[in-house]
């Protein structure tokens, strides 16, 4: 079974997660520590649909909007203030854009003034940072049980932007594979499902199938399968299946039996029962 390969809602739980409670000022990003992600979808006026890396709620009720660039160009820029617009228009929040470089890139344009509009984005570079000297602190803490501090959890989800020995490719698959040694079974998912959604941005194809080795035998992986097994599913199989649960649910059907009888992933059938349930009130 392939594993879904993308950002979806397996993707952003663990993101979620991993992110939660944290604050990005260690990497020159001043704000107010994440509360959750959110999903980045939003409408838009040209013909094609867009969306932003990752979009996080803050404590004091603003956005920060986390963009993850192997290149840069002006273009990017002027896309990142269109997705702030929208999302301002959306939302009526405040927002902090911060452009995370991998270590190919030292300068970035990180402006925009065209007279009444000045737009602002924060620019962090990742080749300042040491990913072959990070590896081996985050092993050595692992090998020896040591709990891994919020900066190290960061440290080990950014590590294949970093300046390393390896190029970003092989370093996402070490990364994944040091995190797979994490002991306790919540951080551990929590970190390699970050790394997941953040190394699809860049990883080349070639290394995807090796990436998904190294996923086959974790929760994270058996997840994701599943979900790709439901966008297997054609566009009419997917509706019968969504009313086959539908009415399972209706008729008081455990959530394993539904999700057994209609193919649909676990999140999905909670969702679905979380909907019948708010239509009721």
């Amino acid at each position: 079974m392939e594993v879904a390969y993308h950002n979806n809602d397996i993707i952003l739980k663990y993101m979620s997660e991993a992110f939660k409670d944290t604050a990005l000022t260690f990497y020159g990003v001043d704000t107010p520590k994440i509360k959750a992600v959110i999903p980045t979808e939003l409408p838009v006026l040209e013909v094609s649909e867009e969306a932003m890396d990752f979009v996080f709620l803050l404590e004091d009720d603003t956005y920060l909007h986390l963009e993850f660039q192997t290149t840069k160009s002006y273009e990017n820029l002027k896309r990142f203030l269109l997705y702030d617009a929208r999302l301002y228009k959306k939302s009526n929040k405040k927002i902090k854009t911060a452009v995370i470089y991998s270590s190919d890139i030292s300068n970035a344009e990180n402006k925009i003034d065209i007279g009444a509009i000045k737009y602002y984005v924060e620019n962090i570079f990742m080749k300042k940072y040491n990913g072959d000297k990070i590896y081996l602190k985050i092993k050595e803490k692992i090998e020896q049980n040591f709990e891994l501090s919020d900066l190290d959890k960061l440290n080990l989800i950014f590590l294949p932007l970093m300046n390393n020995s390896t190029d970003k490719n092989e370093s996402a698959v070490k990364a994944v594979e040091l995190a797979k040694e994490i002991k306790d079974e919540e951080k551990r998912l929590f970190c390699i499902g970050a790394l997941i959604g953040i190394s699809d941005k860049f990883i080349d194809k070639e290394y995807v199938k090796k990436l998904k080795e190294v996923l086959k035998m974790t929760r994270v992986g058996a997840e994701l399968r599943e979900e790709g097994r439901e966008e297997g599913m054609k566009e009419g199989e997917i509706k019968k299946a969504i009313e086959v649960a539908k009415k399972l649910l209706e008729a008081g059907m455990e959530e394993k039996f539904v999700m057994e009888t209609s193919g649909l992933s676990e999140d999905k059938v909670i969702k679905i029962k979380r909907e019948l349930e708010k239509g009721k009130h």
